[in-house]
């Protein structure tokens, strides 16, 4: 009897052991099968003895490892309980990333290229290749004091996706670290196209008919991908080696879908469309009107005239009410702030007197990227194909540079050493050209 007790006993025992094991059993299967299914390794990584190694060492060194080489290169990492990433750095993802294998000491900083509101430019050279680039850096604390986050990453991702056009500068590098962003863009070496235009005062309508062409087909390629570039000017635009125009700075670029309409008051008060300056809802016309702008400067060295007295009645009154600082610089995308209203005549883009020794076509192009009413301006690539200063001239060619500019203006450039003229008189209307936001 005692044996029979015993032997229920054990039997109970073994039954409870066994019942146990297999609830163990069918919970860790239960488990597997949900984790698996959602993430697919966090099951094996929660029992292998790498994770249970890493989770006895210090959280601040191994997550933020974990955080940078798996879930923000891997997204099945997902699933792993990982230490936030800070807002500083989170805040600019996923344009800027955190630091990959490219980072600033893969670069030898040669020297410095230009100041902006953010940060500096530099002149860099990459270590294992010896490629020349432009590097610009960008402080994180400046940008999000001015609100200006969604600002710098519009610009980081619109180059990354437009960079590839032949008249635009290509930038291959994107990272942020702790306290700053980095942009790395092509070097060019040509200057810029303001500094052509001081030397030479005035640039030939064979020059003038390529480089207004060149900058024609990169406004068309960035509307055409919703792109308004709003920051059309002399000192935006580089030369390279053959003479071809590269766009630069989309510092003030935003996306907007062809067609459709935005009112940010936004650019270089010298290239501003008078719509713009009216406070009127503007789409990528405004791009055309600073295009008719530059070609005006570059066949004649001078501004339209009632454009500068727009500029200077701009100005003027917005440091009289507060509304434009010292700096040039107001409110940011999305936040404009007040601006005087400047009447229809200022904001009309008269050509100077100097354009009439200029031949007819060239004239009549001027006109008509100057016209006032953004409906009747000349804002396509196609008018611009049709009008009489583009008659038999092949843009197919200069689309596939073909065209090399510089046989045009190394001649003209060694007539004009010779020359005692005062090359700063035709711009002797403005102290300085920077970029404004009213």
């Amino acid at each position: 009897m005692g044996n029979l007790n015993e032997k229920s006993i054990s039997c109970y025992g073994h039954s409870r052991g066994d019942i146990y094991r297999q609830r163990q059993d069918l919970s860790q299967f239960s488990l597997a099968s949900f984790v698996n299914n959602w993430s697919g390794r966090s099951y094996i990584s929660g029992t292998s003895q790498h994770s249970s190694y890493s989770v006895s060492r210090p959280w601040s060194r191994v997550s933020r490892r974990r955080w940078k080489e798996s879930t923000l290169s891997n997204p099945y990492h997902i699933a792993k309980a990982t230490w936030p990433v800070p807002y500083i750095e989170a805040v600019f993802l996923p344009e800027f990333k955190i630091k990959g294998p490219i980072t600033e000491s893969s670069f030898q900083v040669l020297k410095p290229l230009s100041y902006g509101a953010f940060g500096q430019v530099f002149h860099v050279k990459k270590i294992d290749t010896g490629d020349d680039y432009a590097m610009k850096i960008l402080s994180k604390s400046k940008i999000i004091s001015e609100s200006a986050v969604q600002q710098v990453k519009d610009e980081a991702r619109i180059q990354s996706t437009c960079g590839h056009n032949p008249f635009i500068v290509n930038c291959p590098f994107y990272w942020q670290s702790r306290k700053q962003l980095f942009i790395v863009s092509d070097y060019i070496s040509g200057g810029e196209l303001l500094d052509l235009c001081r030397s030479c005062i005035t640039l030939p309508e064979t020059l003038v008919q390529i480089y207004v062409a060149e900058l024609a087909l990169a406004l068309d390629f960035l509307h055409n991908a919703g792109v308004i570039y709003r920051d059309l000017k002399l000192e935006n635009i580089l030369l390279d080696s053959d003479g071809h125009c590269q766009l630069i700075d989309f510092g003030l670029a935003k996306w907007l879908r062809y067609g459709d309409r935005t009112n940010t008051i936004c650019g270089t008060l010298q290239y501003i469309a008078p719509e713009v300056l009216s406070r009127e809802p503007y789409g990528h016309a405004a791009d055309w009107w600073s295009l008719g702008v530059l070609a005006c400067c570059m066949l004649c060295g001078q501004f339209p005239e009632s454009v500068v007295a727009a500029a200077a009645a701009v100005a003027l009154a917005g440091d009289e009410a507060g509304d434009v600082p010292a700096d040039g610089h107001g409110g940011h995308d999305g936040e404009p702030r007040p601006s005087p209203r400047p009447s229809a005549s200022a904001s009309a883009g008269r050509p100077p007197d100097a354009l009439q020794r200029c031949s007819a076509a060239a004239r009549d192009m001027v006109a008509r990227l100057l016209d006032r009413d953004p409906r009747r301006r000349l804002r396509t690539l196609h008018s611009l194909q049709t009008i009489a200063f583009y008659l038999n001239f092949s843009f197919a060619d200069v689309r596939a540079r073909k065209v090399h500019p510089r046989d045009l203006f190394e001649n003209l450039l060694e007539v004009r050493r010779q020359k005692t003229e005062d090359v700063d008189a035709p711009f002797q209307d403005f102290d300085s050209i920077v970029p404004t936001i009213v």
